[in-house]
């Protein structure tokens, strides 16, 4: 959802251009100085090889504007559009696609670094390093537009805003795929279509102060829409982010001053992935936890399955004190973990001798030597009280 006004947007991209406005404004005069060079260039070679015939439809093609007879149209039609100004055209058409498109993506770029202030004039010409793949998407990009509108226009307009985004990806990434970038594309600008169209309508009145002043406000007007729907681009990106459509592996932050939008996707994030984080880690505690009391329950129980074998259930548990005075003679909790090996020490290797050993009884006597007339009198009683126990068994 759009959960920025349009006042926000344009604010933040009047504050980039108090950094930058004339770097902004000259790195778009040069890519429109290159592309208008490239094709005055290449009209005049194929107007040399072709006779001056080239030259002759494009004058050919202003009487037509002008509301030349349908008689007058044939003859031009015929004297003047031969192959040459076909080669031009293809040409021409050609040149647009794989070198103007991508310079013109690398303003997108500029604008967007130039963010921080620090923008060069080498991100113009970085599209033009994957110009074959910038070239197709843009003009896959441009059938599809086409196609949908074949259905009275409404379609053709509506994906149009869809893949609006599809030039701002390709500067951040020249080299996405093409059904990626469409797909963010399309994430970024869901349910945001209005509000785009909305925020370029906005610029109306500034577009007819252009045209009164003779493009004299288009010096301030060409870059504070660029600043502002990159603004745009950057708030929708953060929500998409946050969204889990793509990664910052698929789209870096190619800007410094990204910290603030990058700030806002993590929080967002945060907000829808941080509870199941926390459960997960409260899941993970609980089973260790589980885990210790699996650990040290079979202990406490093994000491008697040691020393008698016979009251394994008869809750040896609640009658040793194990809070009491073995906390300072024998440790009952530690020692049985580390050393006592349930399982290693059998009934058939005399338990009854390895137990002592534990519970540091070494002055008493064995429990199978010692008759139960020694022991439960002076010693069994202050200790573990096993006084009980023993008489229970005989």
């Amino acid at each position: 959802m759009w959960t920025w006004s349009r006042k926000e947007l344009k604010t933040n991209a009047k504050a980039a251009l108090k950094r930058s406005f004339w770097k902004d404004l000259l790195a778009l005069i040069i890519v429109g100085l290159i592309g208008a060079a490239v094709s005055y260039c290449l009209l005049q070679v194929v107007n040399a090889f072709s006779g001056g015939k080239v030259l002759e439809a494009q004058e050919a093609l202003t009487k037509i504007q002008n509301g030349a007879s349908e008689a007058e149209v044939r003859q031009v039609m015929s004297e003047s559009f031969g192959p040459a100004y076909s080669i031009y055209s293809c040409l021409n058409g050609l040149i647009s696609l794989f070198f103007v498109v991508p310079l013109t993506i690398g303003t997108y770029r500029f604008f967007m670094v130039s963010r921080s202030g620090k923008a060069s004039f080498a991100e113009l010409f970085v599209p033009l390093k994957k110009f074959f793949r910038v070239g197709l998407i843009m003009l896959w990009l441009v059938i599809k537009v086409c196609l949908w509108s074949l259905l009275l226009y409404i379609p053709g307009i509506i994906k149009a805003f869809e893949y609006s985004m599809v030039p701002y990806i390709l500067a951040e990434n020249p080299s996405i795929k093409r059904k990626r970038a469409f797909q963010i594309s399309k994430a970024m600008t869901k349910g945001n279509k209005w509000h785009i169209f909305v925020l370029g309508l906005s610029f109306i009145l500034w577009i007819f102060g252009t045209v009164f002043t003779c493009g004299l406000l288009g010096i301030y007007l060409a870059p504070y829409m660029q600043a502002t729907f990159v603004e745009a681009y950057y708030k929708m990106k953060a929500k998409a982010l946050a969204d889990g459509a793509f990664t910052l592996d698929e789209l870096p932050n190619i800007c410094i001053s990204d910290a603030p939008v990058q700030a806002e996707a993590i929080a967002a994030a945060q907000n829808n992935f941080v509870p199941a984080v926390a459960t997960a880690a409260a899941a993970a505690t609980a089973v260790a936890a589980a885990n210790k009391t699996e650990e040290a329950a079979p202990v406490v129980e093994a000491a008697p399955v040691a020393t008698e074998a016979a009251p394994v259930e008869e809750a040896p548990v609640e009658e040793a004190p194990v809070e009491e005075a073995p906390v300072e003679e024998a440790p009952v909790e530690e020692a049985p973990v580390e050393e006592a090996p349930v399982e290693e020490a059998p009934a058939e290797e005399a338990p009854a001798e390895e137990a002592p050993v534990e519970e540091a009884p070494a002055e008493e006597a064995p429990v199978e030597e010692a008759p139960a007339e020694e022991a439960p009198a002076e010693e069994a009683p202050a200790e573990e009280a096993p006084a009980e126990e023993a008489p229970a068994a005989e």
